[in-house]
């Protein structure tokens, strides 16, 4: 283990001695949320990094033309 690691590691073994023993089923269930939800957004990121950019126009300016324009008006049966 990296030395960083050991150092982490040391410093949460002295917060937990620290804690109630009639917290620990709740600290024990937020370590478990926190690593699925550590893992889940580690790969969640890897998946968009290969799929490339999900939103490539995203922060782009635009401009509406006639925006009151109506949509499919040659769509509605009743106006035919």
């Amino acid at each position: 283990m990296p030395n960083q690691a050991k150092v982490y590691q040391r410093d949460l073994i002295k917060e937990i001695n620290t804690v109630p023993p009639e917290y620990f089923p709740n600290l024990l269930q937020m370590i478990r949320v926190f690593r699925e939800t550590a893992i889940f957004n580690s790969l969640s990121q890897r998946e968009l990094s290969k799929k490339g950019n999900r939103y490539p126009l995203r922060g782009l300016p635009f401009t509406y033309i006639d925006p009151t324009e109506p949509v499919a008006i040659d769509d509605w049966e009743a106006l035919q």
